[in-house]
């Protein structure tokens, strides 16, 4: 860590002990981990709302582009940012009905339509060319922007993406003889827990206080998720898309994945003809928070692969 940075940190703990919530300080923490990755936060406003985004202030040809996963964040993506140690120019979106970037129930959150609110963001900004990455549901999204733009990719990076299904998960098991959708209708802590013991491999320790915040704001959001998680699942099933896939891809998966299995990932990798796959060892679905260095890595090497070509 540098001095420069450790003096950050610490005006940020000093910040948090002034105005100790567990608000302030899970804020506190993000922006630090923002400042890290070098990331400023920026906005945008387009015909059907407000985008909230990162980027950072690195000069590169080439430009990554992060679509994080369904009730995430752009804030999933810092320390695989932060990994990527300013070599790329990046940005990173907070999709319409996440984080900060507009949320309203009247929005169409089918993957098509958030395909095209991606491709509508790329346009204002004048970016014409691109490194897609999404995870999970911003995989299937990448997808779907790759289907109507491929020529404006560069490649693409899908990381436990949705898309196709070879076996089903224990975690889609769950979903089909539960009452209640555990992805969305998270409102008690036994909720929580299980949400959590099936996107993670191993569950990364949270104070008490930390959790009681991050179930809160799950449990407001539960309503929003829902339309939003009924508009995915109308244009989930990509196996037309993703056959026609011709573009250099990398394919990230957690060994352990309890939501989109890991056949799944052989199976997206025999139907994207050159495409590559790596397994990551011992990671459930969430690879950018379980294993962001070698995330990171993983996606350094593929595009330097790429660059060399």
């Amino acid at each position: 860590m540098s001095i420069q940075r450790a003096v950050v940190l610490l005006l940020l703990v000093l910040f948090g002990v002034i105005f100790i919530t567990p608000k302030n300080l899970y804020e506190t923490v993000l922006v630090y981990e923002r400042y890290s990755a070098g990331l400023e936060k920026k906005s945008l406003m387009l015909d059907f709302g407000e985008i909230v985004y990162l980027e950072n202030g690195v000069k590169s040809n080439e430009t990554l582009v992060f679509i994080h996963g369904f009730g995430m964040t752009k804030e999933s993506w810092y320390r695989v940012v932060d990994g990527l140690e300013d070599k790329y120019h990046v940005i990173v979106l907070d999709l319409p009905g996440h984080g900060e970037s507009v949320s309203t129930k009247s929005l169409d959150y089918s993957l098509a339509q958030q395909a095209k609110r991606v491709s509508l963001f790329l346009k204002s900004k004048n970016i014409n060319e691109v490194y897609l990455l999404g995870h999970s549901m911003g995989g299937a999204i990448a997808l779907r922007y790759a289907q109507a733009h491929a020529d404006n990719l560069s490649a693409l990076i899908l990381i436990a993406s949705f898309g196709m299904t070879a076996t089903k998960s224990d975690g889609v098991k769950l979903l089909e003889v539960s009452d209640t959708n555990q992805l969305y209708a998270v409102c008690t802590k036994e909720q929580f827990e299980t949400l959590f013991s099936y996107i993670m491999h191993k569950k990364p320790y949270v104070p008490e206080a930390i959790q009681e915040l991050l179930l809160a704001q799950k449990c407001a959001r539960r309503e929003l998720e829902k339309v939003i998680y009924e508009a995915m699942m109308q244009d989930v099933n990509l196996s037309d898309v993703v056959k026609n896939i011709q573009i250099p891809t990398l394919i990230l998966w957690g060994d352990k994945d309890r939501l989109t299995h890991v056949d799944n990932a052989t199976l997206f990798h025999h139907t994207i003809a050159g495409s590559q796959l790596r397994l990551l060892k011992d990671t459930g679905h969430m690879p950018p928070l379980e294993k962001p260095k070698k995330t990171a890595e993983l996606i350094d090497r593929f595009i330097g692969q790429n660059i060399n070509q």
